[in-house]
């Protein structure tokens, strides 16, 4: 937990001296083959649409109250822009990390980002995890 601090504060000390960057909170739920997950996320990006991010997720309580299994997933994502149409943006966001402390996975990972306005976008996103489908939807604030 230390680490993550550590690294979020460092975005943000970066984010503070770097010029046409922006640093963007995100909120999600994604529907994987482990069952509905909650997340959230840093990311900072560059104006053109290249960035890192920090995630995490975990199962939602009642999905697997009776197993007390949560499969936290914490890890790094990239974002790659792949086009842009009017307030619309598309990215490929491969995500890799340690699910329960033990495993590492890669998740690739598609996102359509809808621009609501200069602070607020929302965002649908697509991928694989456990070679199954997984779909999500995301909030992101423009920080």
């Amino acid at each position: 937990m230390k680490k993550i601090l550590t690294t979020i504060i460092l975005i943000t000390a970066m984010q503070m001296t770097a010029n046409a960057q922006t640093l963007t909170g995100q909120a999600f739920l994604q529907q994987t083959v482990m069952g509905a997950q909650q997340g959230f996320g840093l990311r900072i990006q560059s104006q053109k649409g290249w960035g890192l991010g920090l995630m995490h997720q975990a199962n939602l309580k009642s999905t697997q109250e009776s197993l007390g299994e949560k499969y936290p997933f914490y890890g790094m994502e990239a974002i790659v822009p792949l086009t842009k149409c009017g307030n619309m943006r598309f990215f490929f966001t491969p995500k890799a990390g340690f699910v329960n402390e033990q495993f590492f996975i890669i998740m690739p990972e598609v996102e359509t980002e809808i621009k609501i306005t200069d602070m607020f976008s929302a965002a649908i996103t697509a991928g694989i995890r456990a070679r199954q489908s997984a779909t999500g939807i995301k909030l992101l604030i423009h920080l």
